[in-house]
């Protein structure tokens, strides 16, 4: 690779940190570089024709085309065949998540907010739909003004809250339109998937863990040399470089949108305890995290502080002790609340209620340990928690469609060092 793709920024705005989203109009006649985005975005083209690459996958666009692009993910304007204009919202995507799960569902209704959009990148909107989003468009426009021009309205009554609810209304129209036709690659090719991509987001969301060249190397299938390499060659950055400035973005937001003490946010965001993050934030940032949240920090919020930190407890609880011999009562009892609730913040979390988690945690884990060690298979089910190998074997065929025995003979690990097989990883939330 001749050239080192560009990490844009986290913030929504470059002149106000504090704004759920901006909007602007951009203008590209030729293609461009890549991108790596901190921040989620929605784009809608107006005019223009041509494509765009996302994570390696080619997309046709065109008038009416809207495009979802989340954190972490490799853009550019591949071909441009007539000059493309189009509308730009940035906005932050956890922040969202959040209030539609906490805090616009009295239903409490399970959501899926980043997996749609990662699924359909590009849907081709009818000229009906098209004026819905357009309507919805407008309406953020007027309230947030437009970045470029510097035109910034006098904030109304209750506007957070407003735009909100507006970024929530294109999220949920995005998912609907998406349900009504699939998402046409380019030519209808045969694309042969660079999972490499994937990289970028799944040390986003696993910044909470102990993060090793060895442990991706297991999980990508790849030499630790190598994955090294593609890091600095797309980024320029190594491989602790990047993960200080996802854990910084990651507790930027952390800092803002909740309440957590900046000991939940250094355990969450990988920091080795508070004094680490303020160590770290004096030298990146020039202020310590506490003055940063008063700076910054929304006075009119949608999350609920409680529960979210509620929430990461939880998960935190059943990352670290998958392995025991865990009870839902025990577990809603540890935390003071009821069966019904501890299931629905997994819901709204990870998508899984109690026992899928724990088998979704203990069966991950579990092939790990069979590429990486000549543990026998009974004895592998009992170290990831399980009681017997038949409910070991029964929860392994359910969620890999194979045996232990096949996984073991047909997936091969890549050589290099592997850290203690016997130390739990925390396996991956898609």
């Amino acid at each position: 690779m001749d050239f080192v793709t560009e990490i844009q920024g986290k913030n929504c705005s470059r002149y106000d940190k504090r704004k759920l989203c901006s909007f602007d109009m951009e203008f590209i006649d030729l293609p461009t570089y890549p991108i790596i985005h901190q921040a989620s975005r929605f784009l809608f083209i107006k005019k223009g024709e041509g494509t765009i690459l996302i994570d390696g996958i080619s997309y046709p666009i065109r008038e009416n085309s809207l495009i979802a692009i989340l954190p972490w993910e490799i853009t550019e304007i591949e071909s441009v065949a007539r000059p493309l204009q189009f509308v730009r919202i940035i906005y932050n995507i956890d922040y969202i998540s959040q209030a539609m799960k906490c805090g616009a569902n009295p239903s409490n209704d399970m959501i899926a907010v980043t997996g749609p959009l990662e699924k359909n990148h590009v849907i081709q909107c009818t000229a009906k739909e098209a004026d819905v989003i357009l309507k919805v468009l407008d309406e953020i426009r007027d309230e947030v003004g437009v970045e470029s021009n510097l035109d910034i309205p006098e904030e109304q009554s209750l506007s957070k809250l407003y735009v909100t609810n507006k970024l929530i209304e294109l999220v949920i129209h995005f998912q609907r339109f998406a349900n009504k036709k699939e998402c046409k690659m380019k030519s209808n090719q045969e694309i042969e998937l660079d999972h490499r991509y994937k990289i970028f987001k799944y040390l986003y969301s696993h910044l909470s863990e102990k993060l090793t060249l060895s442990k991706l190397s297991g999980f990508f299938y790849m030499s630790e040399s190598a994955i090294s390499k593609y890091i600095y060659d797309v980024t320029g950055l190594s491989f602790t470089a990047l993960l200080n400035e996802m854990r910084i973005v990651k507790s930027l937001d952390l800092l803002i949108y909740t309440g957590m003490s900046l000991s939940e946010i250094a355990e969450l965001t990988g920091f080795a305890d508070a004094s680490h993050l303020s160590k770290v934030y004096n030298e990146r940032i020039g202020t310590t995290p506490n003055e940063y949240r008063k700076i910054y920090r929304n006075i009119h919020q949608v999350i609920n502080d409680k529960e979210l930190s509620l929430s990461y407890q939880v998960l935190n609880y059943m990352y670290n002790n998958y392995k025991e011999n865990l009870k839902i009562q025990e577990v809603a009892d540890k935390f003071n609340i009821p069966l019904v609730e501890l299931n629905l913040i997994l819901l709204f979390q990870v998508e899984m209620n109690f026992e899928d988690f724990l088998n979704y945690l203990r069966i991950n884990k579990s092939c790990e340990l069979l590429l990486s060690t000549d543990l026998a298979i009974v004895d592998i089910g009992i170290a990831v928690g399980y009681n017997n190998s038949k409910t070991f074997h029964r929860n392994f065929v359910k969620q890999k469609n194979m045996t232990p025995g096949i996984f073991r003979k047909s997936v091969t690990m890549p050589s290099g060092n592997v850290e203690d097989p016997v130390e739990l990883i925390r396996a991956t939330i898609s």
